[in-house]
């Protein structure tokens, strides 16, 4: 079989540049590391009351005693969410989690 390679050359306008998906998300994420539980709900794009559905479903996996991303709260301390490793979770178990958010 044959093959054919074409190239195209494509100009950006000045300001424009292309990014990695992940790279993006870094620089998004790294413009405030730690998020609160609102910040978190705001991000995802769901209620305060859907993102502790969250939390609580999928707490063995983003407990950060666990290797996971989010600081549970005990003692009257708060929830603590480190951006960028909740994103990731989002992201790679979107499904999962808007099943548990419909529950």
């Amino acid at each position: 079989m044959n093959q054919l390679t074409v190239t195209v050359p494509i100009t950006l306008p000045d300001g424009y540049e292309i990014i990695e998906t992940e790279k993006r998300e870094r620089l998004e994420a790294d413009k405030r590391i730690i998020w609160d539980i609102n910040k978190a709900a705001e991000v995802a794009g769901i209620t305060k009351k859907d993102m502790y559905k969250v939390l609580d479903a999928f707490k063995p996996q983003l407990d950060i005693d666990n290797g996971g991303c989010v600081y549970y709260p005990y003692g009257g301390s708060k929830y603590r969410i480190e951006s960028l490793g909740f994103i990731k979770f989002m992201r790679n178990n979107f499904a999962r989690i808007m099943k548990e958010i419909a529950r």
